[in-house]
């Protein structure tokens, strides 16, 4: 799920609820999350209970009458790589089926290009319906995947199918399709990321503004795509975790050499975004210089590499 983009349509439905859970999960295994609400659902789950956790805005109506803001739906459907639709009404689930659009939820299903998948949320006598079955086989020959519903209690208090499937098993669904659509290439990719720090004496050194948002950027790109990827990187604020990644941190420009040069043989490729410092003092003192001292220079040295 790492770098995916989740799109999350909500219906109005009860089960709306285990959205705020869904969401936390998605989040924590790093997926990009924006949802889309219909109207309805905001009855049940609150948009900005949504929005704060998603930490995207909530898109509910075609545009915003106060601000005069449009919800661009072909926008989400060509951000998204896959599209969710939990808690699934028998409602929403038939007009998907008949092809009637009436707000921003169905128009983005129209949209997509990439695959949606249905969740669906009702009671058991609506779950057992004969036009409830009619439709739900007529998505799932539109291509649409479908996480059945289970077994439990329900709104109404009856005992049986219609619930919607638990947060854990949603992901569990998303990540099992993910896994299926990304083509592990076993390939492994060096690359370098941030400035270096060159001594001066061993409290002060000479740099560069660089952040290290390329290189890392460029990290999480490889990452999608299943490559293993070494990491070696001078200072920086940037943070990414991923289980084929190994990142090694270094200061200077021989560090990052070193550290280049010992990983090198067992990489298939490499991509240098480091901005490695220009020039370096010739002299490092061994002890912190002060400030008193005679200094008004600093003799330099290109950086070879």
């Amino acid at each position: 799920m790492f770098g995916k983009r989740i799109l999350l349509g909500i219906t109005g439905g009860i089960a709306a609820y285990k959205i705020a859970y869904l969401i936390r999960i998605l989040k924590k295994l790093g997926a990009e999350v924006k949802c889309i609400m219909t109207p309805a659902s905001s009855a049940f789950i609150s948009p900005l209970v949504v929005s704060t956790l998603s930490k995207n805005e909530v898109g509910i109506e075609f545009w915003d009458k106060n601000t005069g803001t449009w919800n661009n739906h072909v926008a989400y459907a060509e951000w998204a790589d896959v599209f969710l639709v939990a808690p699934a009404t028998m409602n929403t689930i038939g007009k998907m089926a008949n092809g009637l659009c009436d707000n921003l939820l169905l128009a983005t299903y129209f949209s997509m290009k990439c695959k949606t998948i249905v969740a669906p949320a009702m009671d058991l006598d609506m779950y057992k319906h004969p036009s409830f079955l009619r439709n739900i086989a007529t998505l799932s020959k539109d291509g649409v995947m479908v996480i059945p519903a289970e077994e439990g209690e329900l709104a109404s208090g009856l005992e049986g199918e219609g619930r919607l499937a638990e947060p854990e098993v949603m992901v569990s669904f998303l990540t099992t399709y993910m896994a299926s659509e990304v083509s592990l290439c076993g390939k492994r990719i060096c690359i370098t990321a941030g400035p270096t720090q060159e001594a001066i004496d061993p409290v002060r050194y000479i740099s560069n503004h660089s952040s290290g948002k390329m290189g890392f950027s460029i990290a999480k790109a490889a990452l999608i795509r299943g490559y293993e990827v070494v990491l070696i990187c001078g200072p920086t604020q940037e943070t990414l975790v991923h289980p084929l990644l190994k990142r090694i941190d270094v200061l200077s420009a021989k560090e990052m050499l070193k550290e280049v040069q010992s990983v090198w043989q067992s990489c298939d490729f490499g991509v240098f975004s480091a901005a490695v410092a220009d020039f370096r003092p010739v002299n490092v003192s061994e002890f912190k210089m002060k400030k008193n001292d005679d200094l008004t220079s600093i003799q330099l040295e290109k950086v070879k590499l």
